[in-house]
């Protein structure tokens, strides 16, 4: 018997899964003035993604400033809280 069939196979892999990058309200909020475009481009030059997958904001913590937050994706309740802040969201294709 060759190796590959002797050995077990464990779960299944989803070849088409995406892996997203996390960012937080509370991480946004503290880095970045009110008033700021924040796009993919600036996240990686703060520091808090690398520049290879596509990012998605989640609604850990709060936002008091507008800010106007460009990414691949986004909770719902982010997107609610930062719209409620004043800012705008938009998403990336």
């Amino acid at each position: 018997m060759p190796l590959h069939r002797r050995l077990p196979k464990r779960g299944f892999h989803n070849p088409f899964r995406v892996e997203f990058e996390v960012v937080n309200l509370d991480t946004l909020s503290e880095r970045f003035d009110a008033g700021t475009v924040i796009t993919p481009e600036a996240l990686v030059a703060a520091g808090l993604v690398t520049g290879n997958s596509p990012i998605k904001v989640l609604a850990r913590g709060d936002v008091s400033k507008a800010l106007t937050v460009k990414a691949h994706k986004f909770s719902g309740k982010a997107a609610e809280k930062i719209a409620a802040a004043g800012g705008q969201v938009e998403a990336l294709a």
